[in-house]
């Protein structure tokens, strides 16, 4: 095994172990899980959720409560997985010098920003995998919603790791992962009102959770795709340019 790789291995396992150790980290991942839950329960105490397990139910009503449920729990995911954690956690180390500390050890910024973003995106699938398992949905659509998390997660890690480097401590950290978590949200927003489903659709999650929608109700088309992957390709690429313009220097300020 090359150096690099086991570099980039050490670094994941003590990665993962701070995250298992830090209550607010925890926590991040636990609350998508437990508001699938809560969700589908809710919808079921109103007599809709009867429609994700009952194949005589409406079809309408089974793929707008799929949806709800679904889509809730692919945007927290991301938007906790993927953003407060990893904000937090890369704040958290600055704040222990932990990251100064291991680059004078010979490790290299590109492998603990690789690293991060690797665990990042590892801890939102797995978040999304269990929201999919006690949400009740079909099972034909797991590909597509893992798929899709995947797609939706990149823009946000990327975003969240320029904010993390950004952040001088834990407290800077909590402003700056706001509007970062609210954009992996926005498409929970846009439930409420068609006007604001119209601006949310471009947000960095909107494309995915266009595609979901598409997927839930099985209309989805490869023309029908094309806007929402174009807007997804588009923040990914935006946000890979802000990372690969900042990083470096947010490292050498601090």
């Amino acid at each position: 095994m090359s150096p690099f790789l086991r570099k980039l291995g050490a670094l994941l396992g003590k990665d993962a172990a701070d995250l298992a150790k830090n209550p607010t980290m925890v926590l991040c991942v636990a609350l998508p899980v437990g508001f699938a839950l809560f969700y589908r329960f809710f919808l079921g105490d109103m007599d809709l959720g009867s429609a994700l397990r009952d194949e005589s139910a409406t079809p309408v009503v089974a793929s707008a409560v799929t949806y709800v449920v679904l889509s809730m729990g692919l945007c927290m995911s991301i938007g906790m997985g993927a953003s407060m954690s990893l904000v937090y956690g890369i704040a958290e180390e600055k704040e222990k010098h932990t990251l100064r500390t291991l680059m004078l050890a010979n490790v290299t910024a590109n492998q603990i920003v690789l690293a991060k973003g690797i665990l990042a995106l590892l801890v939102t699938v797995a978040t999304e995998i269990l929201c999919f398992l006690v949400s009740g949905a079909p099972f034909s659509l797991f590909l597509p919603y893992v798929g899709f998390g995947i797609l939706g997660a990149i823009a946000i890690i990327l975003l969240s790791l320029v904010a993390g480097l950004a952040s001088r401590d834990q407290m800077t950290a909590g402003l700056y992962s706001v509007p970062i978590l609210l954009l992996a949200l926005a498409p929970i927003f846009g439930s409420y009102s068609s006007d604001i489903s119209n601006v949310v659709r471009f947000a960095p999650t909107g494309g995915m959770d266009a595609l979901l929608h598409m997927a839930v109700n099985d209309t989805l088309t490869t023309a029908g795709a094309m806007v929402p992957l174009a807007t997804t390709v588009v923040w990914i690429a935006l946000s890979a340019l802000c990372f690969s313009l900042l990083y470096k220097r947010l490292l050498r300020d601090n």
